[in-house]
């Protein structure tokens, strides 16, 4: 008998002999274009080393990666807000740097710190790569000093005359790096109390690559639940993005509280939803408690395999790219 990989994907069998290597599954080469995640900790699996006995650390880009047989990579960074992610994403919706104190101009080589004109910068994050005025240039948060970011010109070369405006501008490379991958944007978490703008930015990003992009939808945290203001906001958002993405839009909160995904012989043994304090987390319109991080507010390594085996159902079904 030939057991195909799907079978073994739907059987939950593929994430059973993933955990029992350690996480490491040896795989054909992958087909296909890859998928790149987008947004924040949730997207980044901040939390994804806490996990009941017997299971280990799950991150959903690789777990993702490993079901779907294709290469993932994670561009969510902690702490995010939809903008930060946007200015990742599109080349069109650059940081400002103001290079007034440097006289409007690029050095010959090496870094300068700089504010920047409206006072948005990277929050965090590793240096980012990109372009000022077609100079490759790397961008990154400075600690401690909110709105003023790092330029680092990695190639040496002539001092280059920039003048305030667009010139002086940081353009991201990861359009142009990613182009052609399939996009899963999960991002406005961290600055959902304004909805007008996690709704505008979300937009502006898809719009990048639409007929490849995911927009998925926010989970409640033990903050959001019912009868909160976050409670609202969530499902405010979420509805915003289902009647305007239709089937590009994808129901996170609905896998996490999905009985058919807490049946997987590998999550089985957890008994996932059937607690008293599971149940409870469900009554108050949350996904079970077992699936989220201590800290309430991620999820574990449980909900990270629910986030991740959902994608995979979604990203292969009927709507889906593989």
């Amino acid at each position: 008998m030939v057991v195909s990989r799907r079978s073994l994907v739907r059987s939950g069998a593929l994430l059973a002999v993933s955990g029992a290597l350690g996480g490491a599954l040896v795989r054909p080469g992958a087909q296909g274009s890859g998928f790149v995640l987008w947004g924040s900790s949730s997207a980044a699996s901040a939390l994804h080393r806490e996990h009941p006995p017997g299971y280990g650390p799950v991150r959903i880009d690789v777990l993702l990666s490993r079901l779907l047989g294709v290469p993932g990579t994670c561009r969510a960074v902690g702490g995010d807000e939809s903008w930060q992610t946007l200015a990742m994403r599109s080349y069109d919706h650059p940081y400002r740097p103001d290079l007034s104190a440097e006289g409007w101009r690029l050095p010959v080589q090496g870094q300068v710190v700089v504010p920047t004109a409206d006072g948005r910068a990277p929050d965090g994050a590793p240096p980012l790569p990109g372009t000022v005025d077609g100079v490759v240039c790397s961008i990154r948060a400075v600690p401690g000093r909110e709105g003023a970011v790092v330029l680092r010109r990695h190639v040496p070369g002539p001092a280059v005359e920039l003048g305030p405006g667009p010139r002086s501008w940081w353009h991201t490379d990861l359009e142009s790096r990613h182009r052609g991958q399939v996009h899963l944007f999960w991002t406005g978490k961290n600055n959902i109390e304004d909805p007008g703008r996690v709704l505008a930015d979300t937009r502006a990003a898809w719009a990048v690559e639409p007929a490849r992009s995911v927009v998925m939808g926010h989970w409640h945290t033990w903050r959001d639940r019912r009868g909160t203001a976050g409670w609202e906001q969530v499902r405010a958002v979420n509805a915003a993005y289902r009647a305007e993405y239709g089937p590009a839009y994808h129901d996170t909160m609905a896998d996490l509280c999905d009985p058919q995904l807490w049946a997987l012989p590998a999550l089985r043994p957890y008994r996932i939803g059937e607690s008293p304090e599971d149940r409870r987390w469900l009554a108050l319109g949350l996904p079970p408690c077992s699936v989220v991080a201590g800290d309430r507010k991620h999820l574990n390594a449980l909900g990270n395999t629910l986030v991740a085996h959902g994608l995979h159902r979604r990203l292969t079904g009927p709507a889906g790219p593989y």
